[in-house]
Formats: C-alpha cells, sequence, structure tokens
C-alpha cells in the first residue's frame, strides 16, 4: 500500500490528528521513509559486499554518516566522509580508489569498486547520482545498509 494512502486512511479514522501526528505514528509502525531510485546496478546487497571483502577484491567504502554516528559501528575498511562535508573531501575518494587498486596490481583506480553507505541509506542515493555524473560507474548503494548489515552478515554489529 503505499503511505500516502496509508496517511490518507489512518487519517479518516482519527481526523482529530495532525498530520505531523499521523507522519510520527507512520514512521514509528512502518520504520523510515525508503528512497528507492537508483537503478539495480548501482545497488549490491550486504551479502554481496561481505563477499567482496572476504574474497579480497579492491573495493573503498565511503561511510556518509555523521562522525559520532560512524563510530558505534563502522564496516571493515571504510572511510568516514559525512554528507556535511562530502563536497570538500570528494578528493579524498579518488585517492583512496588509486590507492586500493595499485595495492595488488599497478591498474588505474578505476578497477577498484566503491560501495556508500549509511545508516539507512535514503540520503546517499543522491550521493551515488553524483558519483555517475562524475564518471565513478563502479559506485554502488548498500541496500538496507548498515541495518541489512547488521541483520544478514554480523549479528553482533551495532544498531541505533
Amino acid at each position: 500500500m503505499e503511505v500516502h494512502a496509508i496517511g490518507a486512511y489512518f487519517q479518516v479514522l482519527h481526523p482529530q490528528m495532525l498530520v505531523r501526528d499521523v507522519l510520527t505514528v507512520m514512521y514509528w509502525e512502518l520504520g523510515p521513509l525508503k528512497l528507492n531510485y537508483l537503478s539495480s546496478d548501482a545497488q549490491i546487497s550486504s551479502t554481496e559486499y561481505s563477499e567482496k571483502v572476504m574474497k579480497g577484491e579492491e573495493y573503498v567504502s565511503v561511510d556518509v554518516q555523521p562522525a559520532h554516528h560512524y563510530k558505534i559501528g563502522l564496516l571493515p575498511n571504510s572511510m568516514n566522509i559525512p554528507l556535511s562535508t562530502w563536497k570538500d573531501r570528494f578528493p579524498e575518494i579518488s585517492v583512496a580508489l588509486e590507492k586500493e587498486a595499485k595495492k595488488n596490481t599497478p591498474k588505474s583506480y578505476s578497477s577498484a569498486s566503491l560501495f556508500v553507505i549509511c545508516r539507512r541509506g535514503n540520503d546517499l542515493q543522491r550521493v551515488i547520482e553524483l558519483l555517475y555524473k562524475l564518471e565513478f560507474s563502479s559506485a554502488k548503494d548498500m541496500i538496507g545498509d548498515l541495518n541489512s548489515w547488521a541483520h544478514n552478515v554480523d549479528p553482533k554489529f551495532p544498531t541505533y
């Protein structure tokens, strides 16, 4: 059922509630809204991501959460570039990709995969689109992000 339809239905049942209150109830009942406008080519599951890490494939993982959230739970070999500083720190991604690719072979940095992650994934879908425009064709969003990692890969991973 569409979120708008659920909200309208809920408001018919409880017309005295403000829209803000309806949205709050929907958040607690349904969880946060998930944007999903990236193609499947721009996404990777948490288990696929884990397999690439275990195989030792060349990759760079950029976590776009604020630094204090990043410190709660971080994925192996990830770097933190919060969304608020992302545009200023963009060159760090190129440097990290080049360094990662040259670990095993002297190839161009375009051979290393780029994974962009956050707690839930909504904000970073825009980052992925921008990376594609900047010709980072290997950039991918981890579906379900850190919550998916905790559920499907590492049950001890902290969630909040």
